[in-house]
């Protein structure tokens, strides 16, 4: 998976804690940049996943989270080559 995955920049934010730093982790091309925006942003979702799992209406966000969590994952393991 390459780091630069393409994004619409007029598309909504839905998830203003977490997604802005997201695309920008998912847009970076510099790989020690990339590591920390990577780093930085799986502890904010894991964090906002423990918080989003206490509310009930907050299954949208949860399932966004998780697919979030796979591409970083995908990008530690192919891009910046994790074992």
């Amino acid at each position: 998976m390459a780091p630069k995955e393409k994004t619409s920049r007029t598309a909504p934010v839905h998830f203003p804690d977490w997604q802005p730093e997201y695309e920008a982790a998912l847009q970076e091309g510099d790989h020690k940049i990339l590591f920390k925006r990577v780093e930085v942003i799986e502890a904010k979702l894991l964090t906002r996943r423990d918080l989003a799992g206490q509310n009930s209406d907050a299954q949208a966000e949860l399932q966004e989270i998780e697919t979030a969590l796979q591409k970083l994952r995908a990008i530690k393991k192919d891009v910046l080559n994790f074992s």
